[in-house]
């Protein structure tokens, strides 16, 4: 549950979405895998050694093909690095691997703010249009972790990136990252 010895993470899911927001997400995930698939396929080609390297070279061309962001570009980024070493450390066991590119699959988001806001009842996600969606809560697993929510919303703690994953069915889990 803990990655390490000062941080939490809050497992929410959210109530099935309507229609019309289940579209404008869905669209928000598909433009983030084309993004993280990008940057892989551009560390690769260039041998690119870090994310800070990567971030700096391709900052301007991310900003012209997916999201004028800054914050939008290094959360790209971050999981595009995410995604590369975990492609390694498992090639070095699995053989079938060791000759294949890492490929991003769509159906999850890592954000961080001002992308993302949470209050107690939801989650607001700022789109590329900056359009703002509302991802209302459920109310079973808003009702587990409803103090660590009210801290959140108060400014006693802080929280880190937010993962969000895409369930077909209309509804998303969501992962906030509780810095201690």
């Amino acid at each position: 549950m803990t990655s390490d010895s000062n941080s939490e993470i809050l497992k929410l899911t959210s109530v099935t979405l309507s229609r019309e927001k289940q579209d404008k997400i869905d669209l928000e995930f598909e433009r983030y895998a084309k993004a993280v698939n990008y940057i892989i396929r551009t560390i690769l080609k260039n041998r690119i050694s870090s994310g800070s390297k990567t971030f700096s070279l391709l900052e301007e061309d991310l900003s012209n093909r997916f999201d004028q962001r800054p914050q939008y570009v290094r959360d790209v980024v971050k999981t595009a690095w995410g995604e590369v070493r975990e492609h390694r450390r498992l090639a070095q066991t699995i053989r079938g691997m060791r000759d294949k590119a890492p490929v991003f699959r769509s159906g999850r988001m890592i954000f961080s703010q001002p992308i993302v806001s949470v209050d107690e009842k939801s989650l607001r996600l700022q789109t590329a249009d900056r359009e703002s969606v509302p991802i209302p809560f459920d109310k079973r697993s808003r009702n587990r972790v409803v103090e660590k929510l009210q801290s959140l919303v108060r400014g006693h703690t802080a929280y880190g990136r937010v993962r969000l994953t895409w369930n077909k069915e209309g509804y998303m889990d969501i992962d906030i990252r509780i810095e201690g």
